[in-house]
């Protein structure tokens, strides 16, 4: 394997951005958190931001790794967040009510920035 192949380049970029992501997000939610609705930081990016950096780090891997196994848990890891967020948005809106729904109209976007 080339280290400099732009595969391992764009694939690695992706893994650092994904890390640093969950990291953001992490360090935000542990001194923010105090059962209160977030709506700064990572969230005010995405409104899943733990989800987006894990979804990138997965695709990371199946960039530099392109093995049945990276793409099955990247196709997995994919299929079930998505599935998954909006069952948490409903559960979100019943328990901060409009405040909820006052942060979708502000942050538009639940899992990747300009598309979903």
């Amino acid at each position: 394997m080339d280290l400099l192949a732009p595969t391992t380049i764009i694939g690695a970029a992706l893994i650092l951005l994904g890390i640093y992501y969950i990291v953001f997000w992490w360090s935000y939610w542990k001194t923010n958190y105090r059962g209160k609705l977030l709506t700064g930081g990572p969230y005010a990016i995405v409104r899943h931001p733990y989800y987006f950096g894990f979804l990138i780090l997965t695709t990371g891997l199946v960039v530099i790794i392109p093995q049945v196994e990276t793409i099955g848990l990247a196709l997995l890891s994919w299929m079930v967040i998505i599935s998954q967020i909006k069952t948490e948005e409903e559960a979100l809106i019943k328990q901060y009510g409009n405040k909820y729904r006052e942060y979708q109209d502000m942050v538009r976007y639940r899992l990747i920035p300009g598309v979903y």
